[in-house]
């Protein structure tokens, strides 16, 4: 076993010394040209803070990043990214978004960042809640058209286009290929044409692909990134379209707003009367069941399971905490699984698919009695994270004065520290590989599994 760990260690280590850049994987440009705040269409608004409810257009618009000036490549992959806000904010400029499609743009692909119309109708139920989502949808379809209409301005591959999102923004990816049928869509979201002048709420939306724009292109995509979303129900993903588009997903066991796997999602009261009591507002489908429901299905998805994590844990990347150290897991799981995945472009290093998560829908196949760090954070024990782990890495609930050594498998020690409550390890100089992680507090000595991952 050791052996097989060197020789996978000096395989890594070639790789770093000897490769070219690839493109697609590696960042081969330093800057990106960025094109504002491109119109992509216009639709009713049914926002309830909009005084014309229902009646006024609002144009959408979207960002579009590209690799610079000299970068004259043929047939580049596109990808589409929506944002979060629970619908109800949010824009393209979120930083999270942005970061995303700088990090593309400069390893060769194009990116553009979307609005979409947010906002509730009131009084805020499940129908109002899905018609929201189905406007937004419609408007992710407008765009990814309005992309293809400018192919050949932006030298776009039509056959390469993918769609990802943070949380909302997930959602949209996800229900773009998911929800692709008519008769998939709930009875009471009414399709009917828009008519202006019927002030009822129930006023009809149009069909799925909706009236932003009109541009006649297909609205299909190849790929899907999912961070934090969650569909309606899996069975949308049983036709021969959604079958055949592979899925990246990454979410956390403990998240609190998007179900990690089956439940209810509960709002805040928009009213302006207290209490604001949270609101049971539909029952969705998190990433977990969506990932068993492909596997069992032959689909191509690949899962990052976040143990312990709430939502949307990369939130705060630029503070060089754990929002860094979960953004630096994002990309190199994203990174790798898109060339692979999605691109077919052959094998690369980076992060695969951690050890199976624990049945949050309390099966018996692997309980969640047995499962190990999100057992290990509701029990008030130490939590390591992230594992795989990049450039750094954290360990949470010690007790003060607690002393934790690094190992690698050779028995040398790598750090030692003394620490209390939250521990940050910078493991930039370390070498990719397996590490022993030993907390001493008291009379008590508790080891750890690390992985190191460059």
């Amino acid at each position: 076993m050791k052996k097989l760990l060197l020789l996978s260690l000096c395989i890594g280590a070639m790789w770093g010394a000897n490769a070219q850049p690839l493109r697609y994987y590696d960042k081969i440009y330093d800057d990106v040209q960025v094109v504002k705040d491109q119109v992509y269409g216009s639709n009713y608004v049914f926002n309830f803070l909009e005084l014309e409810f229902g009646l006024t257009k609002e144009d959408q618009t979207l960002d579009i990043y590209l690799p610079p000036a000299q970068d004259q490549m043929p047939d580049r992959p596109l990808i589409v990214w929506a944002h979060g806000g629970s619908f109800l904010g949010g824009t393209k400029e979120d930083k999270d978004i942005v970061y995303f499609c700088n990090e593309y743009a400069k390893r060769g692909f194009v990116c553009i960042s979307i609005n979409y119309r947010i906002g509730y109708e009131l009084p805020l139920d499940s129908i109002k809640a899905v018609r929201t989502v189905y406007r937004a949808l419609q408007d992710g379809r407008a765009a990814v058209r309005y992309m293809r209409s400018r192919a050949s301005e932006f030298n776009i591959d039509k056959n390469r286009v993918y769609f990802g999102g943070t949380s909302a923004g997930a959602f949209i990816a996800l229900n773009t290929v998911f929800l692709d049928r008519p008769e998939e869509v709930p009875s009471y979201v009414d399709t009917s044409g828009h008519d202006e002048l019927n002030l009822d709420p129930q006023i009809g939306l149009d069909g799925i692909e909706g009236k932003t724009n009109e541009i006649a292109e297909s609205s299909e995509i190849m790929g899907i990134i999912n961070y934090c979303g969650a569909t309606k129900v899996t069975s949308w993903m049983d036709d021969e379209y959604a079958r055949n588009v592979p899925m990246i997903s990454m979410h956390g066991t403990r998240d609190s707003t998007v179900p990690y796997a089956t439940r209810v999602i509960k709002l805040n009261d928009l009213t302006p009367i207290p209490p604001q009591i949270p609101l049971p507002i539909v029952q969705v489908q998190g990433s977990y069941d969506i990932d068993r429901h492909a596997d069992r299905s032959g689909m191509s998805s690949k899962f990052y399971t976040w143990y312990g994590a709430d939502h949307v844990p990369y939130v705060n990347y630029d503070d060089n905490g754990a929002g860094a150290a979960y953004m630096d897991t994002v990309m190199r799981f994203t990174v790798k699984h898109v060339y692979e995945d999605f691109l077919k472009l052959g094998t690369v290093p980076g992060l695969g698919e951690n050890e199976p998560p624990c049945d949050f829908n309390n099966g018996d196949e692997n309980p969640c009695a047995i499962s190990g760090i999100a057992n290990e954070a509701s029990n008030g024990q130490t939590v390591l994270y992230p594992n795989p782990a990049g450039n750094l890495m954290y360990i949470s609930g010690l007790e003060s004065g607690s002393i934790v050594t690094l190992v690698d498998l050779n028995g040398r020690i790598c750090g030692s520290f003394n620490c209390s409550e939250l521990l940050e390890i910078n493991t930039a100089d370390l070498e990719q590989g397996v590490y022993t992680v030993v907390i001493r507090s008291g009379g008590t000595v508790e080891q750890k599994r690390a992985v190191i991952v460059r």
